[in-house]
Order: C-alpha cells, then structure tokens, then sequence
C-alpha cells in the first residue's frame, strides 16, 4: 500500500494514500485500498443510484443524511454512517452488495467516479462550500483524526491547503472539474447544492432535493426530514456511532460546529488576503456562486 507522509515546509507531515498522484484518506481495513481506489471507474452501476459528490468537509455527512430519509420515504435517523457507502473507503464487492436503491457519495472529480454512472445517467447531488471554512474544518479533522498522524500547525497547513496536498487535492481542481462537467453536459440530471444556503433555509433546499429526486412527500414529512438533519441535533445523534479510539483525546470530532464564517476566528489579515489572491487567481473565470459568509 503506498501509504506517504506528505510534508510541509516546516517537516511536518499528514499521512496519506497516494494512487496515480492522488491522494485519498487511508482505510487499513479496505485490504488492497489502493487497487480498489484505482478500480472505481469500472464499478457498475444501477439505474436508481443516487451519487453525492462533494469536497471533503462540505457537508457530505449532512446531505447523505437527508437524501437517504428522502430515498427511504422514512423521517428516521439512519442508524449507518456514509462511509459504509463511500466509494473510496469501502471494496468492490461492498458496493455490489448494497442493497438497493443506493445512496452513494464520494470525494472523487468526475473523472473518476464509475462511468457506467455517467453512461447510465444516474442522479448526482453535487454539494459546494466556500473553502475558507472548509479549510479550517479540514484542519481540525486532519489534527484529531489520528489516522493522518498530523501534528502541524494552522499557519502552515493553510499554504497545504491551497496547495492541495490534502487527501481530494486541490479544491479548486475538484471545484472547476465539476463545473466543467455542468457545462459541457448541461441536460445531465445532477443538482447542485450549496452548503451556505442549506444552513440559511434548509426546508427550501431539502423540499428542492426532494423534487430532483423526484420522491413523493407532503410538508409535514419535509418539516420532520429537516427537524432530524439540523446540525446540532444530528451531532448529538451521529456522534454516537464514532469510534472515539480513533480520535485524539479520545472524542469524536466529525461533526465540529458546522457554521458558516467560522474561517474569521482563524484568519489573520495576511492569511485572508494571501486566500483571496489564490481564490482570484484560480477562479477568475468561474460561474461557481460561493459565499463566505452568510
């Protein structure tokens, strides 16, 4: 398994699975994570399949959530975790045995999610949050999970950051990979999300999955999906089902805060300007509408 220590540039490192000059999270009990990782394009897929793809930290437990309530036209806590249906964190054989219909999600670019996905048409939920957050709650994953055996600080993880020596890589790669598959595919059935308006109206972005989806429900059912999927009370409930041993301090951290604006209590001046040069930079040309704050 070619696991590597990708270093900084004051030596500090965050241990990552590297496949074809990708980086991902490592997952000791995937045996052969790495061909498993390289083998994703040729899954086969299912015509109800439902993919959300997202950065990590952007929401991707929170929407698995809520999709799988509406797929299962049941207002109940789901009693797994979305890494038993993750992509890169699960076999082969895993996959082909989900039952069916399969709420799926992966932090994968479109190029290397399964192409019979892509060939079949299947749904994606596509969800996006400014970096600025997800950076810091990326920081805060990689210091506590003690699988990426990071002990660094924020100032120099920003610069990992926007380097995208991260497991996903760059966000703006992943970012710009995903709106270049919207627009030259523009009739493909994929909806797109965003973390910051899920947090500012969540019944009116819930209501509009649930019509993409194209699942049959009444105002009450949306009302209880959404009282269920708020952050604080998914926290409490989701948190359970950690590992703390796999946490430092031996808490579970997967569910931090969940806040948008959060990245202004880490921020210095100088680190906000030196984001938002890089941010100008790379997506000069992009249509992709990302708020910082709310």
């Amino acid at each position: 398994m070619p696991v590597v220590r990708v270093p900084d540039e004051t030596g500090h490192t965050l241990t990552l699975l590297e496949v074809d000059g990708t980086y991902r999270a490592t997952c000791s009990s995937v045996p052969d994570h790495e061909n498993e990782v390289r083998s994703i394009p040729t899954w086969l897929a299912r015509d109800d399949d439902v993919l959300i793809c997202s950065y990590p930290k952007s929401g991707t437990h929170w929407l698995w959530e809520v999709t799988s309530m509406l797929i299962r036209n049941k207002a109940e806590r789901i009693p797994g975790e979305k890494e038993s249906a993750m992509l890169e964190l699960i076999q082969q054989s895993r996959f082909d045995n989900l039952p069916s219909p399969r709420v799926l999600n992966t932090h994968v670019q479109y190029g290397h999610v399964p192409k019979d996905f892509l060939d079949r048409r299947c749904k994606i939920l596509y969800m996006i949050r400014n970096p600025k957050d997800v950076s810091v709650s990326f920081f805060n994953h990689h210091a506590k999970l003690l699988d990426y055996e990071f002990t660094g600080p924020w100032e120099t993880y920003l610069p990992r950051f926007l380097r995208g020596d991260v497991d996903g890589g760059s966000w703006f790669d992943y970012t710009l990979s995903w709106e270049n598959f919207i627009l030259q595919i523009p009739d493909y059935p994929i909806l797109a999300i965003y973390y910051e308006d899920m947090k500012s109206n969540p019944f009116r972005e819930i209501q509009r999955i649930a019509t993409f989806l194209e699942v049959p429900c009444d105002v009450m059912f949306l009302e209880r999906v959404t009282q269920l999927c708020d952050f604080n009370t998914m926290k409490t409930d989701k948190e359970r089902l950690e590992d703390a041993a796999d946490w430092r301090g031996g808490k579970s951290d997967m569910y931090r805060k969940g806040k948008v604006g959060d990245w202004k209590n880490w921020f210095t001046v100088g680190q906000n300007d030196l984001f938002d040069r890089v941010f100008a930079e790379r997506m000069h040309n992009s249509k992709t509408n990302i708020r910082f704050s709310l």
